[in-house]
């Protein structure tokens, strides 16, 4: 059985997350380098990443990498590559270039040098290219970070976090992958699940997605990977069947959707709708400061994942502390176990903690957007 190697894109911060999802999908060891991941496994590790995925971005195949001293010794070594198992007859092609460090050429003039040596080797090797760059068959992306340089293809297409399920879109809304990523980390078993605060339901949808065993890839018709003649088509649509197959039903577990803003939860209905998993999630409409005041189905122990606001969705940034403060002291008093948020205002939710005794025991910074925030992650004995 053949074995190859994959780079694997993820969000910046949660490479220990990433790594471990990885592992448990694929059963082996990860490496974790600059904001990637790197792991050695077989063709039907690819099918299984593309498809159960949460917390990873896009899964690439590498095909050559190495150092090199200027842009035209690095045209010399891809024109070298065999591109004969990566490419059938007539496909169209692209490459993206991601560049990182000082250069005397642009990622520009990488994509035109190398993306001409590309065509040309095509030609030579008689496999009759088309230049795509809107929407090619087979995309090649090509890392170069300092004198160094990874050439790799794209076998997902549209990074694994845009899932397809969001039909409404919250003004602030969470990347699902990091959303999947606060689910993992909060090692969340058979206890009840709340998001308090969770606009377009992004949260609790992610956590049903995974609870109720549903492959993030699915809501894709297929992916890039079956274009390339080292995978299979045939065995890729096998995968999707068994991914199909391993849906769950029926477990005795409470996940609830809470947001004060009405709006917001009808938007995430018809997010949860789309998702397929509107059945497993009960949506509450209640102000998350004083959830004790109402009949919250949630049992003794219960956990806790959510996305605050914290300056972008809310102007008044000096409500913020008290805020928080009301919301983790309403969770504690409910009977909350465990608390996973996310916030650029951490500060102000470490003091939250600290009121009402909940013991910070993980703190990663996570970069979300263009805001530098951090999960942390709080436990109530």
């Amino acid at each position: 059985m053949s074995e190859y190697e994959y780079i694997i894109t993820i969000n910046s911060g949660l490479g220990q997350i990433s790594a471990s999802e990885v592992k448990g999908i694929t059963g082996r060891d990860v490496e974790i380098e600059d904001n990637i991941l790197r792991l050695k496994g077989t063709e039907e590790d690819g099918y299984k990443l593309i498809l159960w995925g949460r917390t990873i971005h896009r899964v690439l195949l590498l095909i050559d990498e190495g150092e090199f001293t200027d842009l035209d010794e690095l045209g010399r070594r891809v024109g070298k590559i065999d591109f004969k198992p990566y490419f059938k007859r007539g496909l169209r092609f692209a490459l993206k270039t991601n560049r990182y460090g000082e250069h005397d050429f642009t990622s520009l003039d990488v994509n035109r040098v190398i993306g001409g040596v590309i065509n040309r080797k095509l030609r030579l090797q008689d496999l009759d290219p088309i230049v795509d760059l809107d929407n090619p068959d087979i995309q090649f992306i090509m890392r170069v970070i300092n004198d160094k340089y990874m050439l790799t293809i794209n076998l997902v297409g549209e990074s694994l976090h845009v899932r397809g399920y969001r039909r409404y879109n919250h003004p602030a809304a969470i990347k699902t992958s990091i959303a999947a990523a606060m689910v993992l980390l909060s090692n969340w078993d058979n206890e009840d699940f709340i998001d308090p605060m969770a606009g377009g339901g992004t949260i609790p949808i992610e956590a049903a997605l995974y609870k109720y065993r549903y492959a993030p890839g699915l809501y894709r018709k297929t992916h890039p990977i079956i274009n390339i003649p080292v995978f299979s088509p045939e065995l890729y649509y096998n995968y999707r069947e068994n991914a199909e197959e391993s849906k769950l039903d029926n477990l005795d577990i409470n996940i609830l959707y809470n947001d004060i803003s009405r709006k917001y939860m009808d938007g995430a209905i018809i997010n949860a709708s789309s998702a397929g998993v509107d059945k497993f999630i009960q949506f509450l409409n209640f102000d998350a400061r004083y959830l004790h005041k109402y009949h919250i189905p949630l049992r003794e122990g219960f956990i806790t994942v959510f996305n605050p606001p914290y300056g972008i969705r809310m102007t008044r940034d000096r409500a913020i502390p008290s805020l928080y403060r009301d919301v983790v002291n309403t969770l504690v008093n409910l009977g909350c176990k465990r608390i996973i948020t996310i916030t650029a205002a951490w500060r102000s939710m470490i003091d939250a903690f600290e009121y009402s005794n909940v013991k910070l025991v993980r703190r990663i910074q996570v970069k979300h957007g263009q805001l530098d925030t951090f999960i942390l992650d709080g436990v109530i004995s």
